[in-house]
């Protein structure tokens, strides 16, 4: 048990990371920036083009941002659990009022229209699948080092093989029997 919890005083928050405090705004401001220019000062650098929508760059930006976020979130979820809260409501609120204008008011710079459930399967798959590994990774490792075990411990491949074996290999005390005429007595 900590000292600081058993004499009752409340443990000191470790300090942020260079990559948490400097990197990761400083990431989200220049693409605000990139994305801002290209569309509304027309800087042909960013790639970005006014014609682009919503859905142009959600395939770009989707899974770049689950795997900046996956490792700060893992590192941080026990301590920040509120504030992970606040970011996950806000991130599934907004996405459900883009995805209700894009469909129901034909908001056309969303790009959603015309989209269906496959384009949306194979938009937020992978990300999915990727954000949810390390939660798999721990369950099977809990589960491994704890749980319980299962009673079939599967044969090893040369034991399984030499008493086996297969009738039309010749090989195993199954095939012998079938060659000699008696029956297996296995």
């Amino acid at each position: 048990m900590d000292l600081a919890r058993a004499r009752g005083a409340t443990p000191r928050p470790e300090p942020l990371s260079p990559l948490i405090k400097w990197v990761l705004p400083g990431a989200v401001v220049a693409l605000t920036i990139a994305l801002l220019g290209g569309y509304e000062f027309h800087w042909s650098w960013t790639g970005v083009k006014p014609s682009d929508q919503l859905w142009d760059l959600l395939h770009v930006i989707v899974l770049p941002v689950v795997l900046a976020t996956l490792p700060i979130w893992y590192r941080t979820r026990q301590r920040w659990m509120m504030e992970w809260h606040v970011v996950f409501s806000v991130v599934g609120l907004a996405f459900v009022v883009l995805v209700v204008g894009g469909y129901a008011f034909n908001w056309g710079w969303t790009g959603f229209k015309g989209n269906t459930l496959w384009d949306w399967l194979e938009l937020l798959a992978l990300p999915v699948v990727v954000a949810s590994l390390p939660l798999w990774f721990a369950t099977n490792k809990r589960s491994r080092a704890g749980g319980a075990q299962s009673a079939w411990r599967g044969w090893p491949s040369s034991l399984w093989w030499s008493w086996v074996g297969t009738p039309w290999t010749g090989v195993g005390p199954a095939s012998a029997a079938i060659r000699s005429g008696t029956g297996c007595a296995c």
